[in-house]
Order: C-alpha cells, then structure tokens, then sequence
C-alpha cells in the first residue's frame, strides 16, 4: 500500500473524529478501490468493498491505538472482506448490508435506523428523479434492473462507453445530492446507505 498517514490523525479517529476519519478514507481509498477492481473486475463490487472496509474500520476504531501497523492491517481487513464477498458473490449483496445493519445498530442502538433509512430512500429518489433522460435511464437499467453494460447499451442504442459514462456522471450527481441533504447524519451510517443502495 505504501502509504503514510499522521499517527496524530489515526489517533483522532480513534476518538471518533469523523473529519480525521474522511483524510484516512480519502488518502486509503484509491489503493483499495484498484485492488479490489483488480481482484473482482467489477467496479460496483469494488466500490462496496471500499465502503464495507471503512465502515468496519470506523466500528473498530477505538482499537486502532494497539495496531502496530495500520496499513498492513488495513490491507488485511480489505483482503478479507473482497474474500468473504468473492465466495458469497450470488448473495453477497444481502450478506453486506445485514452484517453492516446489525454492526451499526450495535454502534448506535439509539438510533433511528428504519426512519433514517426511509429518509434516505427519499432523497435517493429525489436525486435520481433530478438526474438528465439518458444518465436516469442508464441508472434504472443498470442499477434497478441489474442489467449488463452491454445489454443496457443495447437497450440504449449506445456504446457501452457511453453507458459507463453516463451511469459514472449519475452515481456521481446522486451521492453529491444525497451527502449534501444529509448534514445531520453520522458518516459511518451515510457510507453504510450508499453501500446499501448503491
């Protein structure tokens, strides 16, 4: 991985310092998301193991003070998880999302989870109800109806560059839509929305 990172920002996060804990996502993530596309060939794959590492680290975070090398313990908790949803590939949708619901209810008992979830599910619709005909379109095929690029593109009377384009710029505008509309809530919950319905 062969990165650094301020031992005095892997302190903050341990703390529960979530500006602390966005620096450690946003200086690690381009090195998992790489080699977990590498690993899987499948960039939403890629991204949910991203997003299922993170979330773990935010909930084990009080032990990161006696990891005596984070990096490599990083790297062995993102290997880990891109295994675990490698061998349930068929299920591993349903698997992440429950494993994270139940860590995070666990974390945050008091929390409204069903409410802010629904919360959430409106402002996805909203994001996506805002999003241009083609990117919208190019979103419900791929991401509702879990069509191939090649069968969308198909369907689209467009490249599949085109639709990887397309749905690239949607995923962007709607995460961009939903973490504006979302101040309130804490940031290891919004990664665990974005990895439940992104």
């Amino acid at each position: 991985m062969a990165l650094q990172i301020d031992t005095s920002i892997l302190m903050r996060v341990a703390e529960g310092d979530e500006v602390a804990f966005k620096v450690l996502f946003d200086t690690y993530r381009p090195n998992i998301y790489t080699t977990a596309l590498r690993v899987t060939n499948n960039e939403w794959m890629a991204e949910d193991i991203v997003q299922d590492t993170f979330v773990k680290v935010w909930i084990h975070r009080q032990q990161i003070p006696a990891i005596a090398n984070f990096e490599t313990w990083l790297y062995v908790l993102s290997k880990n998880i891109a295994l675990d949803i490698i061998k349930k590939k068929a299920h591993y949708k349903t698997y992440s999302q429950e494993e994270a619901k139940n860590a995070l209810l666990r974390v945050y008992p008091e929390a409204d989870y069903l409410t802010q979830d629904k919360d959430f599910k409106r402002l996805l619709d909203e994001a996506i109800e805002r999003l241009p005909a083609k990117q919208k379109e190019t979103y419900r095929l791929i991401r509702e109806q879990y069509l191939k690029r090649e069968e969308a593109a198909e369907i689209l009377q467009v490249s599949p560059e085109t639709v990887k384009s397309n749905l690239d710029q949607a995923m962007k505008s709607i995460r961009a839509y939903c973490t504006a509309h979302m101040n309130d809530i804490p940031l290891v919950l919004l990664l665990h929305f974005f990895l439940k319905h992104f």
